[in-house]
């Protein structure tokens, strides 16, 4: 659900498993964009996060990751705008397989390749996306605050 609901993985939104001596788990590090593989619409496999933390988590069955290795080519925060764009989701799209249950045809899809801006636009891309959506949750925050007030306002004055 983590990578369901957040275009970054929260740190604070684990579960905890138990891997027993010998099973062999796949770390997941910084950068790694992470996908969900099924699905019960066609338009929710594939969704994509990004993780940006340091500590050592281990990727479940009902995900698969990338490990970007050229940090050249790639900025992973921009990914975490990237994985959830219209142009992207059209793009993964025909990967979803299936009838009643969705899956994301993993093989299919590493073998296709994107188009990447460059490095500098990437930074350039993220910065702004990052500050507009601070922006947005400023703006959230504000709303809640001012319905609140007038909440207590409205309720002084029918005292």
């Amino acid at each position: 659900m983590n990578v369901y609901s957040n275009n970054i993985v929260n740190e604070n939104d684990y579960q905890y498993v138990r891997i027993n001596d010998g099973e062999k788990q796949n770390i997941v590090q910084y950068g790694d964009v992470l996908f969900t593989l099924s699905s019960e619409t066609p338009e929710e496999v594939g969704v994509g996060s990004v993780y940006l933390g340091i500590d050592e988590v281990f990727l479940n069955s009902f995900c698969f990751g990338f490990h970007i290795e050229n940090k050249e080519l790639a900025y992973p925060p921009y990914f975490s705008y990237y994985v959830s764009s219209t142009p992207f989701r059209k793009f993964i799209y025909p990967f979803a397989q299936g009838s009643t249950r969705f899956n994301l045809c993993k093989a299919d899809f590493e073998k296709t390749s994107i188009k990447l801006p460059s490095l500098e636009n990437q930074k350039h891309i993220y910065a702004i996306l990052n500050r507009i959506t601070e922006k947005i949750e400023t703006e959230k925050s504000l709303l809640e605050h001012y319905t609140t007030q007038k909440q207590y306002l409205l309720h002084q004055m029918f005292i």
